[in-house]
């Protein structure tokens, strides 16, 4: 599911923008941004994401600016005023090093980076840029259930058309046997067509199919009103109904339940597309 969001904090010096975007993906893929001298920060906000999200690839850039104390290098201004004194002497200056010489080679260093200081702004950022993309995604949802209850009821009627066309598949083979051998002119004992008719009907049986799909719809239409994330388990169910859908049509003996067996295939087949984006 897709989503951008946008969180900025100040405090205690620091000014942190996180920025995270959400895009489609059928597993969790976190991706942190902007945080390379601060791994500790970096692992703390992954696990934010891993802790808000299930599925997704979620692409997190962080914006720092902060005022870091500078301190005398003492010791690397001892070393850069003896290397300069030395200088002087193999180059026959007048003059020695002064304090101007040593702050123009550079004898100040920044602080090292403090990331327990830092995490509270870092955390309030990321906390707001977290809930405008788990509101987008909210809102896709909603869209996506209301598409997936569409398709889902359009598969119950085709499920309903195959379950009252399969009965009918025995009673028109027997016409079409009857009827051919009557074309042919050729009287055939009664009870050997009974027994074709059977050996026809146990091949052709697709009770347990339908049973099974009724059983997988009934789980689908419960997981779209479930408020918990479910998307793995709609794409399982697709594969199911899918499976069962292509069993039924290689058993269809008719052109009618073959085109109902089609049509369950093409729209559980729109679903698995629609069900790798649910959360």
């Amino acid at each position: 599911m897709t989503g951008f969001g946008r969180g900025r904090a100040v405090r205690d010096g620091y000014t942190v923008q996180a920025d995270l975007r959400s895009l489609n993906g059928r597993f969790l893929e976190v991706r942190v941004r902007g945080l390379s001298e601060y791994p500790l920060l970096a692992q703390q906000c992954e696990d934010r994401l891993r802790a808000a999200f299930r599925r997704g690839t979620l692409e997190l850039h962080v914006r720092l600016e902060e005022e870091r104390p500078r301190r005398l290098a003492l010791e690397a201004a001892r070393a850069y005023f003896e290397d300069l004194s030395r200088l002087r002497e193999e180059l026959g200056l007048p003059e020695g090093p002064t304090l101007d010489h040593l702050l123009a080679v550079g004898v100040f260093e920044e602080a090292a980076p403090d990331e327990e200081a830092l995490w509270p702004a870092l955390e309030e950022a990321l906390a707001g840029a977290v809930g405008e993309v788990a509101a987008a995604r909210l809102r896709e949802g909603e869209a996506l259930r209301d598409a997936l209850h569409r398709e889902l009821a359009a598969l119950e009627q085709a499920l309903a058309d195959a379950e009252r066309l399969a009965p009918e598949a025995l009673a028109d083979a027997r016409a079409r046997i009857e009827g051919r051998l009557s074309e042919l002119g050729v009287e055939a004992d009664p009870a050997r067509i009974a027994a074709e008719l059977v050996l026809w009907a146990e091949r052709s049986d697709v009770r347990e199919e339908l049973d099974r799909l009724r059983a997988h719809l009934r789980r689908f239409r419960d997981l779209l009103d479930a408020d918990e994330p479910v998307g793995r388990e709609l794409e399982f169910l697709a594969q199911e109904v899918g499976r069962e859908a292509g069993t039924l049509a290689a058993k269809a003996r008719s052109a009618a339940l073959s085109q109902v067996a089609l049509a369950l295939r093409l729209g559980v087949e729109r679903i698995r597309e629609q069900a790798r984006n649910v959360e």
